[in-house]
């Protein structure tokens, strides 16, 4: 992978979890409270954001790994398109499409960390820990105040992490605790995150440095 800035950590990928900003296909769930404008314009503000951050971070490599009916060329036009790589996300469910993106990328580097496009809240200093963390337990998450969570890292694997999980429930962060017994491997949780997925959490917008699109949707909170 090409990049343009030197990082401090050469064994370490970050992937970043996205998909094409489409109108009626992203944030479905805020479109009783946005419209599906004002939903697709927030998924294309917090995906900028969040590319963002990683970039201008400069901790590791990075890869934009995107959904099967997302078009590469719409993320090579972005102002940092040389600063990652992009790949494509393969299974049936998010639990294998994140096992496929920690297995292959394990194979090239000795930590890696995932995050998606829904917590704008994450930031240098949570990556750092989620990389450090790596130095001494096989997986790292930052759970999220609805029962999932933002971040997930490992230096090693095991499939049945993301098995039998009810992805999209308040029950996903215990369940992956119930299998990360089961699998004997160690980990560590970060501090807790909001992510922006309902019309509740808008409001957690106002913590941020917002720009005018962000602004754009804080009316209708």
């Amino acid at each position: 992978m090409t990049t343009e800035k030197n990082t401090l950590h050469s064994d370490v990928l970050i992937r970043i979890f996205a998909r094409q900003p489409v109108m009626g296909q992203v944030k479905t769930r805020l479109i009783p409270a946005l419209g599906t404008q004002g939903a697709m314009i927030l998924y294309q503000e917090l995906l900028n954001h969040t590319i963002n951050t990683v970039v201008h971070a400069e901790l590791s490599a990075i890869d934009l790994c995107i959904t099967p009916e997302s078009q590469p060329s719409f993320f090579t036009q972005h102002s940092n398109s040389k600063s990652f790589s992009i790949t494509m996300q393969s299974g049936a469910d998010l639990g294998q499409r994140m096992y496929h993106a920690l297995d292959n990328a394990l194979e090239k580097a000795n930590k890696v960390i995932i995050i998606g496009t829904d917590c704008p809240f994450l930031n240098r200093v949570d990556l750092q820990q989620a990389i450090k963390a790596l130095d001494s337990y096989d997986m790292v998450f930052s759970p999220a105040h609805d029962g999932g969570y933002v971040l997930v890292g490992a230096s090693k694997l095991d499939k049945c992490v993301f098995s039998t999980i009810d992805w999209g429930t308040s029950a996903v962060m215990a369940q992956t605790r119930q299998q990360l017994r089961q699998a004997n491997l160690s980990w560590h949780e970060l501090a807790t995150q909001h992510d922006i997925d309902v019309p509740e959490d808008l409001v957690h917008l106002a913590s941020l440095d917002m720009n005018e699109a962000f602004t754009y949707v804080l009316p209708n909170c």
